[in-house]
């Protein structure tokens, strides 16, 4: 008995050497030393806004002309044509005939609309492959606006949703025939030392559609074939060979889209946005986020004091609202412009520099998120885009001058992955250049407005 008694009184004085060691380690510490931890919630504010431009890929083209509830798109193509360099023709060879095929994937609109496709030759100016440029560009710096111009007799009438010549590899390919003259002038093309010497020859094409606005043809591939002859002497007899070279529009050279947007109400949209906001592509609307950063560093510093701040998790959900279900055969025009895959964060301040010099996102300036699904408490579908600040907010809060508010953009864009070692990375990123709507919650909306939960610490 009076050993278990020794053992009990053993443990109480272990367990107080313990607890001692752990007030002492606390109290000794200086109380600048301390790390403060805690959460604050802040209201965001979002506005709509007009996207006059976006600087163009080539990695999709649109061509037509459509109407939505966000005015009327119409989008033409300029583009060059990549040089066979080195190439020759066979001595004797005589043209047959030329031939431009467009590859469509896909179209915007009603698929069973037709429409027309006109082509005419650039006979101004040409592009500079280091260049960017933009879809708001003057299509009359680089063609006169003259129908002799025109490489073929005729418009070419399509009706998208039919397979009008071919379809091969998911793509629909549409072959619209030069006329002769042109045939032949092309034919006569053969400085084919470099592209910038070819470029000055044949500054490239200029298509558009000037019928038909119900739909748009998202463009995947441009090419034009030389479809010629020649003869040569086999065993005492002239033997005639027919050949064909193909020019592409690839990317060792550059292809525009020149994208337009008229009708546009904007007062109506914009008098929703106490409700919802819209994000349209291609250009046309975004959608402005105001993050209160001198009242949110206000409040950290009543909070940490005079330590140095660190925001440990800022995670912003964006709903979406306008997802198509899938559950009715019939599109509306609203289901048709459904949301971006992907949305990227940007600062507004740095917008037009992150896509001019194709930059990457990174968390002091730009985010991504993909388009994410969840489950609400009555088991429906939820769609929403997340982002975490965490890293830019510490950022900004770190400033000499902090912002009174920090203005960030909802862009769509398209992304592009390389793989490597059996890994996927993010390799270029460029605005959504086919047709998108996305429908979100604004941040003033009444029943489930927008919040920015924080949770910093100073140290």
């Amino acid at each position: 008995m009076k050993r278990l008694s020794y053992i009990f009184i053993l443990l109480l004085l272990l367990s107080a050497c313990k607890n001692d060691s752990i007030s002492t380690g606390t109290s000794v510490l200086p109380p600048e030393d301390e790390i403060v931890v805690n959460v604050d919630t802040f209201a965001v504010g979002s506005s709509l806004q007009k996207t006059e431009y976006i600087y163009t890929s080539s990695d999709s083209m649109l061509l037509g002309e459509c109407d939505s509830r966000f005015g009327t798109i119409h989008a033409n193509i300029l583009t060059q044509l990549a040089c066979p360099e080195g190439y020759v023709y066979e001595e004797g060879a005589v043209v047959d005939s030329v031939c431009l095929f467009l590859a469509y994937s896909s179209w915007f609109g009603e698929g069973k609309s037709p429409m027309s496709i006109r082509v005419y030759e650039m006979d101004k100016n040409t592009f500079y492959y280091t260049n960017m440029y933009r879809t708001d560009i003057d299509v009359s710096e680089y063609w006169s606006g003259s129908d002799t111009t025109l490489i073929s007799e005729r418009n070419r009438i399509i009706v998208p949703s039919e397979s009008t010549d071919s379809f091969s590899a998911g793509n629909y390919y549409v072959r619209i025939k030069a006329r002769d003259s042109f045939a032949q002038r092309f034919f006569m093309l053969r400085d084919f030392s470099s592209q910038e010497n070819y470029a000055e020859q044949f500054k490239g094409l200029y298509i558009t559609s000037d019928f038909g606005s119900a739909v748009m043809l998202n463009v995947k591939e441009i090419s034009l074939a030389v479809f010629y002859h020649f003869s040569y002497p086999k065993l005492g007899k002239d033997t005639t060979v027919y050949n064909e070279k193909w020019f592409y529009a690839n990317s060792e050279v550059r292809s525009v889209n020149s994208i337009t947007h008229t009708n546009l109400d904007f007062n109506s949209l914009q008098a929703l946005q106490d409700s919802v906001c819209y994000v349209v592509s291609p250009a046309n609307l975004s959608t402005r986020l105001q993050i209160p950063m001198q009242h949110m560093s206000e409040e950290i510093k009543e909070s940490i004091g005079k330590k140095r701040p660190y925001v440990n998790l800022a995670k912003l959900k964006i709903d979406v609202l306008n997802v198509y279900s899938g559950q009715t055969s019939q599109k509306t025009s609203d289901d048709w412009s459904q949301p971006a895959n992907y949305m990227l964060l940007v600062k507004e301040s740095s917008a037009e520099r992150f896509f001019k010099d194709k930059e990457l996102p990174q968390d002091t300036c730009a985010i991504m998120s993909a388009l994410l699904t969840g489950i609400d408490s009555l088991g429906n579908t939820t769609y929403y885009y997340s982002y975490d600040l965490k890293t830019m907010l510490t950022r900004q809060l770190r400033e000499t001058e902090v912002v009174d508010t920090l203005n960030m953009l909802l862009v769509p864009v398209s992304v592009v992955y390389t793989s490597s070692s059996s890994s996927l990375s993010l390799s270029a990123i460029h605005p959504l250049q086919t047709v998108s709507a996305t429908t979100i919650r604004s941040a003033q909306n009444i029943s489930n407005p927008m919040t920015l939960e924080v949770v910093y610490s100073g140290f």
